[in-house]
């Protein structure tokens, strides 16, 4: 008996402490997870354990190709920044917003034709205007400042010296009618002259009775030399007719106006006294019944100014009263600080209400485009070097369309030399947004057509 309880007491186990009590808990609570993770994710494909759905088993480059079928999210702020599932925007930190569903129609497919929610398009009061067939002519717009018309300036002077004793027209903008009298001047010379027409005159009346045909012709020619030096200092005929009735020697001559007029000059307000020597002017008077207008044309306008071509003039104080005139010729020079060319319009003025100094604006009427396709001027976008238009379609349909430009006509129009057929319906209002929405598609498609290409 007793050697047989040694031999039991070998085989007993140590007694577990707490410590190991844990630890045996601890491993077998992390093997029940390995298992558990072994048996419902199957990484080896076990044929007896569950298989994963093909959704489970997809990599992540098909999550990329299945989310690029799908929506497309932009960032609001840049419209460059286009994504194929949610983020935020690598630029501004905003999160991308979604703006094509999956499944939804492309509205940028159809060659560049965008499409938009007729409701949308009526909040935003798109309108439209149709292409027409008309003639139109260019204008060109500028303003200019009238002036005397210088084919009907008069000078008045004096052929001989003398000296003004009386003046009967002395201040600036007096109207005076043709034979009025100016002034009265009296001259030595002019004395002189008339005694020896009148000595040449009784000279040859005392040959009347003469038979001698030489001794008439001096006489003759005394009275022709006295008479023309008379003519050419302007004495007219009626003067020497007078000379001529009374045989008496006038002091002083009276100077009359020879043309109706406005004095534009005076050479001094103290006419009288005056000493005046030959070819000192005296007098300016201006027609008014015409006027020129010079006015200023861009180097872009001058192909197509021509002379004769007609105008219109008008007034910031009667801007409805229209003055038609034409361009009567143009300056030589482009002028190098300005760089517009002066040209010079005629205009009417019978009524004599346009004053030289005066401001007006001045269109040019430049030859007419027969036949041209024209729309409205607030159609075009430029931007740089196109001009976009766009074409309204059906069922909310719009195509942009990069057009070519030509004459400025009046009335708001502009012609279309390509891209514009005549009926077609332009958007005049909206277009802005129309072209924001046609980027953010033409944005989107080259998006697509860069993840179809990327393998």
């Amino acid at each position: 008996m007793s050697n047989d309880k040694p031999a039991k007491d070998a085989l007993a186990l140590p007694q577990m402490t707490r410590r190991m009590q844990a630890f045996s808990m601890v491993t077998f609570f992390v093997l029940g997870v390995a298992i558990t993770w072994f048996v419902v994710a199957n990484p080896f494909d076990v044929g007896f354990l569950p298989q994963r759905s093909a959704q489970e088993t997809a990599t992540p480059e098909h999550d990329h190709e299945a989310a690029s079928t799908g929506a497309v999210y932009q960032c609001p702020m840049h419209p460059e920044v286009i994504e194929d599932h949610p983020t935020d925007c690598p630029i501004c930190g905003m999160d991308l917003v979604e703006v094509k569903q999956a499944g939804e129609e492309d509205t940028f497919a159809e060659e560049g034709v965008i499409r938009i929610d007729p409701v949308q398009i009526q909040n935003t009061g798109v309108v439209s205007a149709p292409a027409v067939r008309t003639d139109i002519a260019r204008q060109s717009r500028t303003v200019g400042i009238l002036d005397f018309n210088a084919d009907e300036i008069t000078w008045i002077n004096v052929k001989f010296e003398g000296w003004i004793e009386k003046v009967h027209v002395n201040y600036v903008g007096q109207a005076v009618k043709q034979g009025q009298p100016l002034f009265e001047i009296y001259g030595p010379a002019l004395v002189t002259t008339q005694e020896e027409y009148l000595r040449a005159l009784d000279y040859r009346a005392s040959l009347q009775g003469n038979g001698r045909p030489e001794t008439q012709r001096q006489a003759e020619s005394l009275v022709s030399a006295a008479l023309e030096r008379l003519a050419y200092w302007d004495i007219s005929d009626e003067q020497i007719e007078n000379l001529e009735a009374t045989k008496t020697v006038q002091r002083r001559v009276t100077v009359a106006a020879p043309v109706d007029g406005v004095v534009a000059e005076v050479m001094s307000e103290a006419l009288e006294g005056m000493f005046v020597k030959p070819g000192m002017d005296l007098y300016k008077i201006a027609d008014l019944s015409s006027v020129w207008v010079h006015a200023d044309i861009y180097e872009l306008d001058i192909p197509w100014i021509r002379d004769g071509q007609p105008a219109e003039v008008s007034f910031r104080n009667s801007p409805d009263q229209r003055y038609s005139g034409k361009v009567l010729f143009l300056y030589p020079e482009v002028s190098r600080d300005t760089r517009t060319l002066k040209i010079c319009v005629e205009v009417p003025n019978p009524q004599q209400r346009l004053r030289p100094g005066m401001y007006a604006d001045v269109v040019v009427h430049g030859p007419k485009v027969r036949d041209a396709v024209a729309i409205p001027q607030s159609a075009v976008i430029h931007s740089g070097e196109r001009n976009i238009v766009f074409v309204r379609l059906d069922e909310g349909r719009f195509d942009p369309r990069e057009v070519t430009l030509g004459v400025k006509g009046d009335k708001d129009m502009i012609q279309v030399v390509d891209g514009v057929a005549a009926g077609e319906e332009v958007v005049t209002q909206g277009q802005f947004m129309l072209d924001s929405e046609s980027r953010i598609q033409e944005a989107i498609a080259k998006f697509r057509d860069r993840s179809r290409a990327t393998p």
